[in-house]
């Protein structure tokens, strides 16, 4: 199996460079540096890096990052972050074009210079952020790669995993093997810069982690994430638990519902008797349903939780809360605690048009839909496209009102508004010679029965996440 090598040069991933082309041979290795451009002489150890990897017989790529001020481009970025959002925007980017790699090579592991210090660092910078037993717990050998698959390949179900091979490697020993080996490496200066938390906190560590005695000692630290990541897996135990009893996925609205009650019982249900517990289940469906590729905040996950508490002392007044993008909905008569997309922006969703039969299209960041016409004898004059429902009312209000109307009189199931607003109305494109016209086919969750499209096939399912395999088929 091939590994992809996350290299930026310093003598951590050159060491890994060294070791896994050793351990499993240099062929089966393929090195990526991401040059983010903010110094003058990174292209140029970028470069150098390329000459390393071809001594140890790595097949290497660099990608340098644009920061256009004019923006246009889909591999630019619109303006330089500011610098208390830099390095989030910088890791993101990075990890954008590492997802692509391995994509494009079909490679399934990421290989990082992750080590013991990197460890001890993320452990002071989450307690610092008041973080719960998760993030105390530090980085995981092994996380799937989060971030979001690019347009161009919707079809993607199965994740890279990131792989930290080094974590119990100190940064000394790791020099050590650069130094032993003849291996050139390069010292980025904006690791001492110190507007960065987390360059203070390696300055505070560096200095005082010999002293036993010291908080700051490595090893104490390292001790410290072994501890809560042992309750990190008691609790993700639980999680799962509970979700699987606990939790309905639905994959073509990308919406979650958690049971309300346990067998019609008054109070909390179990899932969110335990605080850490509850903590962690939602976390996990806030970030199924935003599908961002990050974790939500703590401070989002207590209000969330603020609103259970709330609801269950005093019903009647409990109204929908919204944070991290998602939007929850107080349990009815009709569903349990639903969680669903934060309502749109007016023009936040762009629409797809001209899309071919038979292609699928990431849509708002988080669904892949795809339409298809078995038997249509014309394929070269049908398009398909999708809208907002706010773009939808705009273009085709009488025929979904009316569409509607034909639910409620049918007693079809409808979604609350604040789910309604947030799926996509799929619409087809006629053409011949008469002109062309286009017509909805599918909104509010459901195909509309006047239509000209007759046996159109629609799948839609959630962007990369765990429990949309089964694509929810609508025709």
């Amino acid at each position: 199996m091939r590994v992809v090598l996350a290299i930026s040069g310093g003598a951590d991933s050159m060491a890994l460079a060294y070791a896994v082309s050793r351990a499993v041979g240099s062929k089966k290795c393929y090195a990526l540096t991401v040059d983010h451009g903010f110094r003058p002489e990174s292209s140029r150890e970028a470069k150098d890096v390329s000459r390393l990897m071809r001594h140890l017989g790595i097949t290497h790529e660099i990608r340098r990052l644009d920061w256009d001020s004019t923006g246009g481009s889909k591999d630019k970025i619109a303006s330089l972050p500011p610098v208390q959002r830099l390095e989030e925007i910088a890791r993101e980017r990075r990890y954008a074009e590492i997802a692509d790699v391995c994509h494009k090579h079909g490679i399934g592991a990421v290989l990082t210079g992750h080590h013991a210090g990197d460890q001890a660092e993320t452990f002071l910078l989450r307690l610092l952020r008041q973080s719960g037993v998760y993030g105390m717990a530090g980085m995981a050998l092994q996380t799937p790669l989060t971030a979001a698959a690019p347009m161009e390949w919707p079809n993607t179900t199965t994740p890279a995993v990131i792989v930290r091979p080094l974590m119990q490697f100190k940064k000394d020993a790791l020099y050590d093997i650069c130094k032993t080996q003849g291996i050139r490496w390069h010292e980025d200066a904006s690791n001492k810069d110190a507007r960065f938390r987390r360059n203070q906190l390696r300055q505070v560590i560096n200095a005082r982690s010999r002293d036993p005695k010291s908080p700051f000692n490595v090893d104490s630290l390292l001790r410290m994430c072994d501890i809560m990541q042992g309750h990190r897996e008691y609790i993700s135990q639980e999680v799962g638990r509970h979700l699987a009893g606990s939790a309905k996925f639905d994959t073509s609205s990308g919406t979650v519902e958690l049971v309300a009650t346990d067998d019609g019982k008054r109070g909390l249900p179990l899932w969110a008797a335990n605080a850490a517990v509850r903590e962690r289940v939602l976390a996990e469906v806030v970030s199924w349903v935003n599908c961002k590729g990050h974790p939500p905040e703590l401070a989002h996950l207590q209000q969330f939780s603020r609103a259970l508490d709330s609801y269950y002392r005093q019903p009647s007044v409990a109204g929908a809360v919204s944070a991290a993008g998602v939007t929850v909905i107080p349990p009815s008569s009709r569903h349990g605690w639903l969680f669903c997309r934060q309502a749109p922006r007016p023009g936040e969703i762009e629409p797809h048009e001209g899309l071919t039969l038979g292609s699928s299209v990431v849509w708002d960041k988080r669904l892949i839909i795809s339409a298809s016409w078995p038997g249509n004898q014309s394929e070269d004059s049908v398009t398909w496209g999708l809208y907002s429902l706010d773009d939808a009312m705009r273009r085709w209000h009488g025929q979904i009102s009316e569409h509607r109307n034909q639910l409620k009189r049918a007693r079809k199931r409808l979604e609350p508004h604040m789910v309604q607003v947030t799926q996509p109305v799929v619409c087809i494109r006629i053409a011949d010679a008469g002109g062309a016209q286009t017509y909805p086919v599918l909104a509010l969750g459901h195909i509309l029965e006047n239509r000209p499209a007759s046996g159109i096939t629609i799948a839609i399912r959630v962007l990369g996440k765990v429990g949309s395999a089964a694509s929810e088929i609508v025709r």
